[in-house]
């Protein structure tokens, strides 16, 4: 692991601000839905591939600029989110991407500021309880054009200046119309297996590194600690070697070897007892409930207002 990429790492490990944003946003654990414990015992689960059915594209490799990984994860579990939920709802529509930019400032400045010390925010990074209570009370943006914004690439510099500024305020209501209503703290891998077999990608932040190679089952080793946000989107809990496909935001080139499950280039497997130690650092969570986008008959209005 290169210096460089050990500069993306952004996730601030802050227990105490951690901790007092979930009381005051009263979260609940996943093992609180106890209807859905064990769903994932002996089971592959694999929602990348789902994606890509569902979506008709390829499994998306994003690549961070500066220490928003934080922002990376969640965007990209809200995506998956999303694919689920066309799957089983189709007059739901997957329109484009979930833009980071706006994860990224508004889980520092709306809903960080209010009670975190400046100095934690002088520099790059977010937590994973800011960003799950932004998309929560303020919702998504997408990968397009917003009037005077330009969303449809991502941008390292806008999401620097967004991260001091905030989102600016004409895009908030936007965002409100599309939220992730519920998020729950993931603890174990149990949790995790559970969530993921129910369509519920978990997004997992904490201080575990990894070697920048797979082994001969897809696995990356520990190795180092990074300050990071990546997302889990997929469980084989039916292997002597049981573990969550781990998908990363440093693009597709930043680690090597053989995959399994027919993984997206840059993402690697951690087992089980792994996984389980990264979530003990408590701040992950499990999205569920996207407000979406309905599928509307324009057609039909054409022909309504003999436009056709």
């Amino acid at each position: 692991m290169t210096n460089d990429f050990e500069k993306l790492c952004g996730w601030i490990d802050d227990p105490a601000s951690a901790l007092m944003a979930q009381e005051s946003f009263d979260i609940q654990a996943v093992s609180f839905y106890n209807d859905i414990a064990g769903d994932g015992a002996g089971k592959v689960i694999l929602l990348h591939k789902i994606y890509e059915q569902v979506t008709g594209t390829s499994f998306p490799v994003w690549m961070q600029a500066i220490g928003d990984c934080v922002s990376f994860g969640f965007a990209l579990g809200v995506n998956v989110l999303m694919a689920m939920q066309k799957s089983f709802d189709d007059t739901q529509e997957f329109i484009t991407d979930t833009a980071t930019e706006p994860i990224y400032g508004g889980s520092r400045v709306e809903i960080a500021n209010n009670g975190v010390p400046r100095s934690i925010l002088s520099h790059d990074g977010s937590t994973g309880i800011w960003a799950a209570q932004w998309i929560k009370q303020f919702g998504i943006l997408l990968r397009q054009v917003y009037d005077t914004v330009d969303l449809s690439a991502y941008s390292g510099p806008r999401a620097k200046n967004w991260g001091q500024q905030g989102v600016p305020d004409f895009l908030e209501p936007i965002a409100r119309l599309h939220p992730v209503q519920n998020y729950a703290l993931v603890t174990s891998y149990e949790e995790a297996r559970d969530a993921i077999a129910n369509g519920y990608p978990v997004v997992v932040a904490s201080n575990r590194g990894f070697r920048n190679q797979r082994d001969a089952e897809g696995f990356a080793a520990p190795y180092g600690t990074w300050s990071h946000c990546m997302c889990f989107v997929a469980v084989d809990d039916a292997a002597d070697r049981k573990g969550l496909l781990c998908c990363n935001s440093w693009g597709n080139d930043w680690i090597d070897g053989p995959k399994r499950h027919d993984q997206p280039d840059g993402s690697f497997w951690v087992d089980a007892a792994v996984a389980d130690d990264m979530l003990k650092d408590r701040d992950s969570y499990a999205l569920s409930n996207f407000v979406g986008f309905q599928r509307q008959n324009v057609t039909q209005l054409m022909q309504k207002f003999n436009l056709l």
